[in-house]
């Protein structure tokens, strides 16, 4: 759990820096792609981790983490569609 709470707290940094600099009126291109990739990449981390620590729990349907990992997944895809 607190290995979650560190990377959330990262990628809540990372973007805000790209936020700021925008913000700025500062060239924030590289911290937006930066931010891009690291939410996907530690968002299904985050997401997979979650889903492991609910044991069997976090595979059903009903569950809300269940849901949100696949749609971490999706996007993952689309991500890595549009990078390419």
């Amino acid at each position: 759990m607190a290995d979650i709470a560190i990377e959330l707290e990262g990628l809540r940094l990372v973007m805000l820096r790209a936020a700021a600099r925008a913000e700025q009126g500062k060239p924030y291109a590289r911290e937006v792609a930066l931010a891009r990739k690291l939410a996907t990449d530690k968002g299904m981390w985050i997401g997979s981790t979650g889903v492991q620590l609910l044991g069997g729990h976090g595979f059903i349907k009903e569950h809300p983490v269940e849901r949100w990992y696949r749609d971490l997944r999706a996007i993952g895809v689309m991500e890595g569609i549009v990078l390419l």
